[in-house]
């Protein structure tokens, strides 16, 4: 498939949802050998709101940032035209944290897409951080406009790169990781990298309860099968004016899944802007991401019964249905 980029834009909104969440115990996979390295940026509110007090913490939690480098010796580095191909991987990851929310802290890891960079996703991580979820986003040494070399796509590896983040985070890099609440998400190539996760049982990861594909597709090179039952639940998101056609891809994504799932289809909507504007339209489907997360993390899961609770905001150009999950 060709790699893409990413697009501004505002839209009107439709979901169709189809939900009935189970939980399930995560499964540690073992050790990997990381080598962290602990880099302060920045810290900021991540809304206009005011923070919660020390004696009630609440969200919107204000957000505090961090860098660390997350190294896996064991896989290479495929290159990136002029720059050769190395051994190791080395994974810049941001890492947003809610301040005065206690741990352990339910996880998700986020995977940019091509040619862009995590920075790029800044309200949608901000919103999840806010909300009480700490939030990894790794620099995938393939696909990122900020390394050397020209970009590349690698979903097999991508895919392990976020299972590797989360075993490293496990470990207390971070701070303390709920291990039985842990998402994974990502957009464009990254929704992509994500399909996998949620739907190739060679890349499935036991300790994932909620896969969020945004703008993604099931890759053409990828051996299959797909469609493997799981117990996490699945989000596809997408535009149908998206610049690069992938309505319907994304739309096979999430008949694929024999899971709990939910479509969230955004009428008019574009590649990007749909989740990183500041519309209200983008606000809500925020709002939308947070309130599966909630649903699809908490204990005991999510039912029909819960369904009209990820309408996004409230917002009245929103229609929430049911439906099988596959």
């Amino acid at each position: 498939m060709t790699p893409r980029g990413v697009r501004a834009g505002t839209a009107v909104f439709i979901v169709t949802v189809a939900v009935n969440v189970v939980g399930m115990k995560a499964i540690n996979r073992g050790t990997v050998v990381t080598t962290p390295v602990s880099t302060p940026v920045r810290s900021r509110p991540a809304s206009a709101s005011p923070p919660p007090t020390a004696t009630t913490p609440a969200p919107p939690y204000p957000v505090e940032q961090e860098a660390v480098s997350l190294v896996d010796p064991s896989r290479d580095t495929p290159a990136r035209g002029d720059v050769p191909a190395h051994g190791g991987r080395v994974l810049a990851t941001v890492i947003r944290r809610p301040t005065g929310r206690p741990g352990p802290l339910p996880l998700v890891v986020f995977a940019h897409g091509w040619n862009v960079n995590p920075t790029t996703y800044e309200p949608l991580l901000d919103a999840w951080a806010a909300a009480g979820y700490l939030v990894a986003a790794p620099t995938f040494p393939d696909s990122a406009n900020t390394v050397p070399g020209s970009p590349v796509s690698n979903y097999p590896e991508q895919a392990r790169d976020i299972s590797f983040v989360i075993t490293s985070l496990l470990g207390g890099r971070a701070g303390p990781v709920d291990p039985i609440r842990i998402a994974v998400a990502g957009h464009s190539d990254g929704g992509t990298d994500v399909a996998l996760l949620a739907l190739n049982p060679a890349y499935a990861d036991p300790r994932v309860r909620a896969c969020l594909s945004l703008s993604g597709e099931i890759p053409s090179g990828v051996p299959g099968p797909w469609g493997a039952p799981t117990s996490a639940a699945l989000l596809v998101a997408v535009g149908t004016r998206d610049k690069y056609g992938l309505f319907p891809r994304s739309r096979q994504v999430f008949e694929a899944a024999v899971a709990p799932k939910v479509l969230l289809t955004v009428a008019g909507g574009d590649h990007m802007g749909i989740y990183v504007a500041a519309s209200p339209e983008a606000m809500a489907v925020r709002h939308a991401t947070v309130r599966f997360l909630d649903i699809a993390l908490r204990a005991q899961g999510a039912t029909s019964a819960t369904s009209r609770r990820l309408d996004p905001a409230g917002e009245a150009s929103i229609l929430v249905t049911g439906g099988p999950s596959g």
